[in-house]
């Protein structure tokens, strides 16, 4: 089976760790490797090898036999194999490179809600998303992102055009009326379903006391086309 770069390898820290464990034992290199049973000329330069990090996919029973040779158990690198096992999986990495990747392509405030997005979505998923999956998650909120923060720029200009006050109750309620209307042209494309609720919204912002603002027209007419122009 063909290994992948991100699986696990046998490190020069933990190398260092079992030369320790040797020479706390007191034995050469080739009397350790008598100890394993193993008397051939090169297990001496293998231990070497072993103990330098460059050999990084020794056996499960190689290095149970160093540690058996050594007086030693599996309990004395423990903290080393606990910082591999803590990481995350392999799938998961290559998920996270590749949200990573896509962020550094958007604007510096849609990245980061991406990135938490990310971070939330899969911190909640008892098992690993294949990274198509997750990559395609990542992407649609990222659009979805990127709509609102033209949504929030088409309202404040078209409030500062109309001169309504930014902190005043009318402007409050277009913002309010405008993201419902947002919402339900997004959602819905049965016209038949959507026709009742925008004659629903429509009586609200009547109710509300901002149906006559001429900004909200404006509003319906840019929004109708933002909604258009999404897939």
């Amino acid at each position: 089976m063909r290994r992948s770069k991100e699986t696990f390898k046998f490190t020069s820290e933990m190398g260092a760790r079992l030369r320790e464990l040797r020479l706390k034992a007191g034995v050469t290199q080739q009397e350790l490797a008598v100890l394993m049973g193993r008397q051939g000329k090169g297990n001496a330069f293998l231990i070497s090898r072993f103990e330098n990090g460059h050999v990084p996919y020794p056996s499960f029973g190689f290095v149970a036999d160093y540690l058996r040779a050594c007086k030693a158990s599996f309990t004395d690198i423990a903290d080393l194999l606990n910082a591999y096992t803590s990481q995350p999986t392999v799938i998961e990495q290559r998920g996270y490179r590749r949200v990573q990747s896509l962020a550094r392509k958007l604007s510096a405030s849609v990245a980061k809600a991406v990135e938490n997005y990310d971070h939330r979505v899969t911190r909640a998923k008892s098992k690993p998303e294949p990274v198509r999956t997750r990559l395609k998650h990542a992407r649609a909120y990222a659009t979805a992102q990127e709509a609102q923060r033209r949504l929030n720029r088409l309202i404040e200009e078209e409030l500062s055009v109309a001169g309504v006050k930014p902190a005043s109750l009318e402007a409050a309620w277009t913002r309010v009326y405008a993201r419902k209307l947002y919402r339900l042209l997004s959602h819905s494309k049965d016209e038949h379903k959507l026709k009742p609720k925008l004659e629903e919204l429509e009586r609200w912002a009547v109710e509300i006391g901002i149906g006559s603002l001429p900004v909200l027209a404006t509003l319906r007419d840019h929004i109708c086309a933002l909604t258009d122009q999404q897939p």
